[in-house]
């Protein structure tokens, strides 16, 4: 930052350099050609001594020009204003109280502000202290001597009128470099500070983006841990229960009901192995793509959520569990339906892991005020205060084993709160330990507001 604003200030200071530069050739320009003008009016008007005067500086202002092709620009600038000063001078001596000289005292005064810059406050300083001497003496020397009229009063008026005509012209000329020389200033000031604003706002997207990359690799590297611990724990020990078992129905040693027994836990062993590759494939995939792009559709609640008790028949038979609906026919919601599915199916899933046999879970749903309100309502095991506020984390704590044993991995609700926050939703959930839980899933009903979330 400070590289960039050394380098502004520089660029600045350059270009306002040149500025001042350029209006130092115009100045000599100016007094060049003044100078040779007067000096041929002055010398047709037989005003000799003004003649020679002219004559002479215009001599000098060309050496100041040249001054500048030699690259000595500070040399150029002091003699042009030290000529100056000099010339007001010798008019004076020439025209004395019957010329108004001091008409030129304005412009001279304002031409070292306009050519000298802040590095050369030294020829600056001096040369205005100069002009004060210049002025203090021509008013002095004019009060002490009084030439003789060597010309006629209408030749001295037309001198006095030229004069006046030329510092008016030429103060015109002064305020219109003053305007560019300011322009200049600024120009590469709202430059800088547009350069600057832009150089923040990249820096500050990306340090945005660095701070989203680092996120996101947090994000994976979390994912990766849980995804190796699932694998090595939660994974391998149903298979290898699932082989332990077909080793046991390899032996043909074993009675028809131990046969029936080993079957039965076997297919509880598979039915837990698939859910939780089902739960863990969605979820993975969620993860490394951030977020799946829902597909829309027209979703009917009630048969949605049939089809998913036809899916979970088999697990309710084993508890003699009930499952209940009370969707209204008809109620619709335009939704990704597979998402809507993955996320029913884990609740009532969930619902059964942790009911009681010979109990009730009920599935309720309902429009209210523009939203779709879906509620799993369980009389199950419950859960205390502490699991209930890191349910919907990856904190590994929340997995618990359910009333057979079942086991578990912490990802199905961490699952269903992505999918629907993807989906513009929100799930929460209300528990009484030993008594009941209650997951709450809420979508926009509309429409338009569906439209909106999804895009």
């Amino acid at each position: 930052m400070n590289k960039f604003f050394s380098t502004k200030i520089l660029i600045k200071e350059n270009v306002i350099e040149s500025k001042r530069n350029f209006i130092a050739k115009v100045t000599i320009a100016l007094c060049f050609f003044l100078s040779i003008g007067f000096g041929a009016v002055f010398f047709f008007q037989h005003i000799y001594p003004l003649n020679i005067i002219f004559a002479f500086f215009s001599g000098i202002y060309l050496l100041a020009w040249m001054m500048f092709f030699l690259k000595n620009a500070l040399a150029a600038k002091v003699l042009l204003y030290s000529s100056m000063l000099a010339q007001v001078f010798f008019m004076s001596i020439v025209l004395g109280s019957f010329v108004e000289v001091k008409v030129f005292y304005i412009p001279i005064a304002i031409v070292p502000l306009l050519i000298f810059s802040k590095k050369e406050k030294v020829p600056l300083y001096v040369l205005l202290f100069m002009t004060g001497v210049n002025i203090v003496l021509i008013n002095s020397f004019i009060h002490i001597y009084h030439p003789d009229q060597i010309y006629s009063i209408e030749t001295y008026q037309n001198i006095n009128n030229a004069f006046d005509i030329t510092s008016m012209l030429c103060m015109i000329v002064l305020a219109f470099l003053f305007l560019q020389l300011t322009e200049a200033g600024e120009m590469e000031l709202l430059e800088a500070n547009e350069s600057l604003s832009k150089q923040k706002e990249t820096e500050q997207k990306n340090n945005f983006l660095l701070k989203r990359a680092k996120e996101d690799q947090e994000r994976m590297n979390l994912m990766k841990d849980h995804l190796f611990r699932i694998i090595s724990h939660d994974l391998r020990s149903p298979i290898n229960t699932i082989h332990g078992l077909t080793e046991l129905l390899t032996n043909n040693k074993l009675s028809k009901e131990e046969e029936s027994l080993i079957s039965e836990r076997l297919k509880k062993s598979t039915d837990s192995t698939n859910q939780l590759l089902d739960n863990l494939l969605s979820w993975s995939a969620f993860q490394i793509n951030n977020s799946t792009k829902p597909i829309i559709g027209n979703v009917n609640i009630k048969e949605l959520i049939k089809d998913i008790f036809k899916q979970l028949e088999v697990k309710t038979i084993q508890k003699n569990i009930t499952l209940i609906e009370k969707v209204d026919h008809g109620l619709s919601i335009y939704a990704d339906s597979n998402m809507l599915e993955i996320v029913i199916r884990n609740l009532v899933s969930n619902a059964i892991k942790f009911s009681y046999q010979e109990q009730s879970i009920t599935v309720f749903a309902e429009k209210k005020d523009d939203q779709l309100i879906i509620q799993v309502k369980d009389c199950g095991m419950g859960m205390p205060k502490e699991i209930l506020e890191k349910l919907f984390t990856n904190d590994k704590s929340v997995s618990r084993e359910g009333t057979f044993n079942e086991k578990g991995t912490g990802i199905g609700l961490l699952l269903c709160k992505n999918l629907l926050e993807n989906c513009g939703g929100t799930i929460e959930a209300m528990s009484i330990p030993k008594q009941q839980t209650i997951f709450t899933i809420k979508l926009s009903a509309t429409n338009t507001n569906n439209l909106n979330v999804y895009n």
